[in-house]
């Protein structure tokens, strides 16, 4: 503190604020004027990342037209874009002025410089009067959102370098002169007579602007005309006459991301739907639910198609009520549910309550004597402090319970026990396991499950 007190101290403090002073300066005639800083060719020559797009750039005699046009964007390959083309064929290009001109004046947008945050998706005509297409893709993390520029295929991994005379956007594939814009997914199911069925589902269902917009990145599993022809005619009427259930069957089919077929692994992807398809890759084919993959990867500006030969009709579940009034052997635990006011709450659909039932049989009811049974069902608090015990929170499938694991119900504790190829919840025999319900799952079995623990509970 006392330096700053001294006459050197100040000298100090006034150099140091003079030399901040200076490089803001600097750097604000470096912003405002364009005229302070190196030209297009003279940017990318400072560049190291740039160095075969220069070389090609002087190969072809454009250095001096680049260092003197107006305004210009310059989507600048670089030297592992260039790394890409096999070695001769880029030999052969340096060594073709024309080829070469053309090939680089696909590159440079004339006019107006674009920044990244100015790009988003457009159609930009390049100096050889060929056509860019400009997308942004974004993507979606825990915490925000996030962008990915494309130019047809390649992507922006260095944006924003600029020069007095236009701005420079390094993108990871060299451009092809004579790449032809994709269509969207809805294009492309219009444009092809295999998926005319599809396209005009897609239309009844209201679907056409989703599969259409350039601001959404999906994966199609797209149903040809001979997967809707399996269909029982009835089936297909009926999907059609309802608007809700057709956009269901259809969200059945999409997800989000583009998921190429390499990129496809043995096991359960998610839709927009919110159901489960379970893939399997096989070394001769990929099969989605019933339906075999017949054409993969068709590309679209929005995303990606793999057409299939079934239609993936959802499995449409009801609910734990709705399961249990379907089986005849579930009636007295039915009832006891109704008696104990738990019918209404169990019978509602929910994105965020999952319920496991261990669901006595009529069998189960039966062994208990008939005076016990019928107390029991006329002390409505009684009745509830049992049923709570055959109730667990979440779905809780067969395969994830383990050899003497507990399960936590809503009233109680259940061993879980493997022997002699059978399974017991507290000594209560597994009947049926995994039966499926929009808001849960059951497991039936063939007794009450008693209150207290086997004898042999580990852990205390």
């Amino acid at each position: 503190m006392k330096i700053f007190k001294s006459a050197a101290g100040v000298a100090c403090l006034t150099g140091l604020n003079l030399a901040l002073t200076l490089t803001a300066e600097a750097q604000f005639r470096w912003w405002s004027r364009p005229e302070a800083r190196p030209n297009l060719v003279e940017r990318l020559a400072d560049l190291e990342q740039y160095s075969t797009l220069v070389e090609a750039v002087t190969a072809a005699g454009l250095e001096n037209a680049l260092a003197e046009i107006g305004q210009a964007t310059i989507f600048a390959p670089t030297n592992e874009a260039f790394a890409k083309i096999p070695a001769d064929s880029l030999s052969a290009l340096l060594a073709d002025e024309a080829a070469l001109t053309n090939l680089l004046t696909y590159h440079v947008v004339p006019g107006r410089a674009f920044s990244s945050f100015s790009l988003n998706n457009r159609s930009l005509t390049a100096l050889n009067d060929g056509e860019l297409k400009i997308s942004t893709i974004w993507q979606r993390s825990f915490w925000w959102w996030s962008s990915t520029i494309k130019v047809n295929e390649s992507t922006v991994v260095d944006p924003d370098r600029r020069a007095s005379n236009g701005i420079i956007h390094g993108i990871d594939t060299v451009l092809d002169p004579n790449f032809t814009a994709p269509k969207s997914i809805l294009e492309l199911a219009q444009g092809n007579e295999s998926l005319s069925t599809l396209a005009l589902l897609v239309e009844e269902a209201g679907f056409a602007r989703a599969l259409d917009s350039e601001y959404l990145d999906l994966t199609v599993f797209a149903p040809t005309n001979e997967a809707f022809a399996k269909l029982p005619p009835a089936v297909l009427e009926a999907v059609r006459s309802d608007r809700e259930l057709l956009r269901f069957v259809l969200k059945n089919h999409i997800l989000r991301g583009s998921v190429e077929r390499i990129e496809l692994t043995t096991g359960a992807v998610r839709t927009i739907g919110r159901t489960s398809l379970d893939v399997v890759v096989g070394e001769e084919a990929v099969t989605v639910g019933p339906a075999t993959v017949v054409s993969a990867d068709v590309r679209a500006s929005n995303g990606v198609v793999h057409m299939i030969d079934e239609v993936l009709v959802p499995e449409i579940l009801e609910t734990l009520i709705g399961v249990i009034e379907s089986r005849e052997n579930l009636a007295t635990f039915r009832a006891a549910l109704d008696i104990a006011g738990y019918t209404a709450f169990f019978d509602r659909e929910s994105r965020f309550f999952k319920w496991t039932f261990f669901a006595p049989n009529n069998d189960a009811f039966e062994a208990i004597p008939a005076d016990s049974l019928a107390a029991l069902l006329d002390d409505k608090r009684a009745l509830r402090q049992v049923l709570l015990r055959h109730v667990a929170f979440g779905r809780i499938t067969s395969d994830q319970l383990s050899e003497n694991g507990l399960v936590r119900t809503l009233n109680g504790r259940l061993m879980v026990e493997f022997a002699d190829d059978r399974v017991t919840f507290n000594g209560a025999p597994l009947v049926e396991a995994d039966v499926k319900a929009s808001n849960g799952i059951i497991h039936i079995v063939g007794a009450l499950i008693p209150e207290t623990l086997p004898t042999n509970e580990k852990g205390g």
